[in-house]
């Protein structure tokens, strides 16, 4: 099951199953990583089956065998082309796991996009989260990690999946980039950014897009726009700080404007 791409995250896991230490809930944020069902079946397979083991295909176990014919009982996928996941489709999976499992092993349940919980079947997924059974393991996935509910988020283990392709950037990209950084503005300024980012669900989508170009230009997997090539490694790392932040704020803050102007405040502290 070798999967060099995510080496990093899988070796985590290896070394939490060998540590007997897995957690409840995993929340994985997939950014731009598009192998997303390659690296689901060997997430599940390297929890499920005996061997444990990233560098061999698993030929001879009847677990990975079931997994592969989409036919194994203690393993159940929401996925959903509505608008959002149900409450019942959270209740029918509780259901299924009353019985302890056939195989005596995990029993997963994936929610394949976690933004698509909403209030009702957030709070029905919360119980799950606050009262664990033993041996039941929630894994979701999403896009960005703020478009998922708080609640949600601070009882998962969260990961961000690694793309280490350069990303190409559009044009709307350049132009925010542009009005945060551009060198010689006295300062930073709120009516500009407010055309580029008008909302809480544009700033969320722009600005981490933002931060995930910073942070690989700070492990150098990415190269300097020539707009910011005078800020500094310390610099563009308190930029990502402050983005950070403020992406939770924006997803949950009912004052949009309110904060945005005192995300200028602070940017321009770094940058000025």
């Amino acid at each position: 099951m070798k999967f060099e791409m995510q080496e990093k995250f899988f070796n985590t896991i290896l070394n939490q199953l060998n540590c007997n230490k897995i957690s409840q809930a995993y929340l994985i944020e997939l950014n731009d990583f598009t192998d997303v069902e390659k690296f689901l079946d060997i997430f599940v397979k390297l929890l499920f089956c005996p061997k444990n083991n990233l560098t061999t295909e698993c030929s001879d176990c009847e677990i990975c065998r079931l997994i592969d014919e989409n036919n194994y009982p203690d393993l159940k996928v929401i996925d959903t082309d509505g608008a959002f996941i149900k409450k019942e489709q959270l209740l029918e999976i509780k259901e299924s796991f009353v019985n302890k499992s056939i195989y005596n092993n995990k029993q997963i349940y994936v929610i394949k996009d976690a933004s698509k919980l909403n209030l009702s079947s957030g709070n029905t997924m919360l119980k799950f989260l606050e009262e664990p059974e033993d041996n039941i393991i929630a894994i979701l996935l999403t896009k960005n990690r703020y478009h998922v509910l708080e609640t949600i988020l601070s009882r998962c283990q969260i990961f961000s999946l690694e793309d280490n392709r350069k990303k190409e950037f559009d044009s709307d990209f350049y132009q925010l980039v542009k009005t945060l950084f551009l060198k010689n503005k006295a300062f930073l300024s709120y009516n500009d950014l407010l055309n580029i980012i008008p909302n809480r669900v544009i700033a969320c989508n722009k600005l981490s897009d933002i931060s995930r170009y910073l942070f690989l230009v700070i492990h150098h997997k990415q190269d300097l726009l020539s707009e910011i090539l005078y800020l500094s490694e310390e610099q563009i790392f308190k930029i990502i700080l402050i983005i950070e932040k403020y992406l939770s704020r924006f997803q949950y803050n009912l004052n949009y404007k309110l904060a945005l102007d005192c995300f200028i405040v602070e940017i321009n502290e770094v940058i000025t």
